[in-house]
């Protein structure tokens, strides 16, 4: 199969994945709402949910598919050895996470949601969903595994179709609690949360077929446990040198824990804080992908001929032409665009502002946080990582400093903002450290040109706000959407227009960037 041909395969199926996802959060919305069932219930799969974006979106192949690469040059069973002694170190480091966090759950809540009341029905709900939900660790760690053998092996179409196949699980089960009339219930609470477990199986079944006849496909033989143990320095090596991408991959999930934790004492914040992340998770993971996919290649191939600086700040530049209109967009049509996804069902016209109230915050982090993720992957190329690694944790620290002194001060909107305020912090320290070790640069033309893509973003959202305000927002759910759509196509034709003017502009003056 071509590259061309293995490209298309994974970006349907992941384009099929962040549908159903989408359809998978609106349907969990309905039969949950806001309220406090649904706080509890995100609160127990802050964890699995952690998981899923470190283990089951590719991060850990970045370390663990070279590594495959070279023990498959040594021969024999070097690939199988170090493919099973990965395994068994992954798999129990999350078992003895996974379990400890079942037996100390009730710690665990108090942790992640400090204003849940010690015998309320959040935090009662949130212990019971929880202990069940950790069961989630150790398979991801193992589908992580099943995976990489098989995306190393080039085998690409039942990996891309797992996450479907889990969004698939769960809301199988969801359906038959809507059929049954199971809507805001702890029992819809604890069936969502054994839905996880079951879609991590059915990420780890179809990852285990993917993986059968691979080269390098973990075995348990006595031999081959024999070899294990000459493997266990290697897959200690492999587990820190997957560090690095795992922490980047996670910084806007840990970000959420964090403000969650800030807001949990607001009953139905912390549904509404991770409902609106949802919706921002499909443009991040647009720009999370293209930098792993496009940037990090093109930068490695660059490197020898003096180059890799100018291709990061085109980099940063194409980002942004992509990230600023989606955070405006997402900023002036926050309550239509959840109304319109969300609003049915147990979720009202209440959880909807409140929801929207907190994307619109949550959006002005979006090229923020896009852009940490090209320069992230710019600094691992670099040779940079441990200053990227040290700028991060800074930044979490940060944000748990702003979460709190802002959600104390002012209530869970203004606690969101402590994402931007990490986010930008975090590119301000990397892009400093980037622009003076000459890892990136930014001409005079790229500047001028994320200049004019602000000033089409700028445009683009005074339009939309200007027709919104002309044009109320009508009953119904079809209106509705009609009238979002409408919104949406002028938005991006302002935006279009504009920028394809500066850009005419800009090259009569100073030539192509």
């Amino acid at each position: 199969m071509s590259l061309l041909a293995r490209t298309s395969i994974v970006s349907a199926a992941t384009l099929l994945s962040r549908v159903l996802g989408f359809v998978r959060d609106a349907a969990t919305a309905a039969v949950l709402g806001a309220g406090p069932v649904a706080d509890a219930l995100v609160a127990a799969l802050a964890l699995p949910l952690l998981a899923r974006r470190l283990l089951a979106e590719g991060a850990f192949n970045l370390a663990f598919i070279p590594a495959l690469a070279r023990a498959e040059d040594e021969g024999g069973a070097a690939p199988q050895a170090l493919a099973a002694a990965t395994l068994v170190l992954l798999f129990g480091l999350l078992l003895l996470c996974a379990v400890p966090a079942s037996i100390f759950m009730p710690q665990l809540i108090r942790l992640l949601a400090p204003g849940f009341e010690p015998g309320g029905q959040r935090a009662d709900v949130a212990i019971l969903c929880g202990r069940v939900a950790v069961l989630y660790l150790p398979l991801a760690g193992l589908a992580a595994i099943y995976g990489g053998v098989a995306n190393a092996a080039h085998r690409v179409t039942l990996p891309a179709l797992a996450p479907v196949a889990a969004n698939m699980t769960v809301l199988s089960v969801i359906a038959v609690l809507i059929a049954d009339g199971l809507m805001e219930s702890d029992a819809a609470a604890f069936a969502i949360a054994l839905a996880t477990v079951a879609a991590g199986v059915a990420q780890l079944v179809l990852m285990m077929i993917a993986a059968r006849g691979c080269p390098a496909r973990p075995m348990f033989s006595r031999a081959m446990r024999a070899r294990m143990g000459e493997r266990i320095g290697a897959a200690l090596g492999v587990v820190r040198a997957a560090s690095p991408a795992l922490l980047f991959a996670g910084l806007s999930q840990f970000r959420l824990i964090i403000v969650a934790a800030a807001v949990s004492a607001s009953p139905g914040a912390v549904a509404a804080l991770n409902y609106a992340q949802r919706l921002m998770d499909l443009p991040l993971g647009l720009v999370g992908a293209s930098a792993g996919a496009v940037l990090v290649p093109a930068l490695l191939r660059r490197q020898g001929a003096g180059e890799a600086s100018e291709a990061a700040g085109r980099a940063v530049l194409a980002a942004l032409a992509f990230a600023l209109p989606a955070a405006t967009g997402l900023a002036v049509l926050a309550e239509p665009i959840v109304t319109v996804l969300f609003q049915r069902g147990s979720f009202d016209a209440d959880d909807a502002r409140l929801t929207g109230a907190l994307l619109a915050v949550l959006a002005v982090s979006l090229p923020a946080q896009g852009l940490e993720r090209i320069l992230s992957a710019t600094a691992a190329t670099s040779g940079l990582v441990r200053a990227a690694e040290r700028i991060a944790l800074a930044s979490l620290v940060l944000c748990v400093a702003a979460a709190a002194a802002l959600g104390l001060g002012a209530g869970p909107t203004a606690a969101a903002g402590a994402v931007a305020l990490s986010a930008f912090a975090s590119i301000g320290a990397l892009g400093t450290v980037l622009l003076r070790r000459g890892a990136l640069a930014l001409s005079r033309a790229v500047i001028l040109s994320a200049l004019g893509l602000a000033a089409a973003s700028a445009v683009m959202g005074g339009s939309v706000l200007a027709l919104a305000a002309a044009w109320p927002a009508p009953e119904g759910q079809v209106p509705a959407a009609i009238r979002l759509a409408v919104l949406v196509g002028c938005g991006v034709a302002a935006y279009g227009g504009v920028g394809l003017g500066f850009k005419a502009l800009l090259g009569r003056r100073i030539g192509p960037a």
